[in-house]
């Protein structure tokens, strides 16, 4: 049985090419499972690296990996705390595959690098799980930690906003997870946790943080964003995602930063 339908969407910061972008998704079980949701459930995960710490778009794409395959990531503070740690343990690994691919390209890593090397990386994290309909319920679950943001619309409505819920909680400094730590409770007190149900035509929009308080601004001002995002890519539509963007961008409605959008339309 069909119940759903995932769209991923992904753009650059201008001037960048697609291996520079450090925002990472997963749609599961296998990281790129878009178009007709038929299991039992759907996991999908947004990360979006900090531009600021060296190598950010590696660990978004390995915390999405991380979280995307895990069980029960959202059911807990203490689950979603557990996967961290896995995610921070294979980060040594990851670090010596790029050491060595610089190497082996002829670019060894240099003494000003090492530093940022050491700090290690950082990231925001959405991750949520819808669940198939069964015995007349339809659930879902989201942990989060950072700006990366959920929003739920029903009914031509915005029913759900989440881990952040006004304009003004955006900030240059949102919470991060970091490569190298391993303060499970730390994490657990930053996280964010959410359940409820969903219903038959509901949409979720899952979006790093530019187009997250692009929607929020909007739809406090009385627009309705998700008429635009529910139009992405589709005859009527009329341009390509990252074309889009590049408008509201030069219209200073959008914050010129890498830009994820997974859309799931329910059934």
């Amino acid at each position: 049985m069909t119940w759903g339908y995932v769209s991923v969407f992904s753009t650059t910061k201008r001037g960048s090419t697609s291996c520079e972008c450090e925002d990472a998704s997963w749609v599961g079980p296998k990281g790129t499972d878009v178009g007709d949701v038929a299991g039992r459930s759907l996991r999908v995960a947004v990360a979006d690296g900090a531009s600021e710490s060296l190598l950010a778009g590696r660990w978004a794409r390995q915390l999405c990996a991380t979280f995307g395959q895990a069980p029960n990531v959202t059911r807990s503070r203490k689950a979603f705390a557990t996967t961290y740690l896995a995610a921070t343990e294979n980060w040594a690994p990851e670090l010596e595959r790029y050491v060595t691919e610089r190497q082996e390209r002829g670019a060894p890593i240099q003494w000003y690098e090492e530093p940022g090397l050491a700090r290690g990386a950082f990231s925001t994290l959405i991750v949520m799980d819808v669940f198939r309909p069964r015995d007349g319920q339809r659930r879902w679950r989201a942990a989060a930690l950072g700006d990366s943001c959920l929003f739920l619309v029903r009914d031509e409505r915005l029913v759900t906003s989440f881990p952040i819920e006004d304009i003004e909680q955006f900030t240059s400094r949102p919470a991060l997870l970091p490569s190298r730590s391993t303060d499970a409770d730390l994490v657990m007190r930053n996280m964010a946790h959410c359940a409820s149900e969903w219903a038959p035509g509901d949409s979720f929009y899952i979006a790093t943080d530019a187009l997250a308080a692009w929607f929020l601004r909007a739809d406090q001002r009385g627009d309705r964003p998700w008429e635009i995002l529910r139009d992405l890519e589709t005859s009527d539509f009329g341009m390509e995602f990252e074309d889009w963007v590049n408008l509201e961008r030069s219209r200073g409605e959008l914050k010129d930063d890498d830009t994820t959008l997974i859309r799931i339309d329910l059934f």
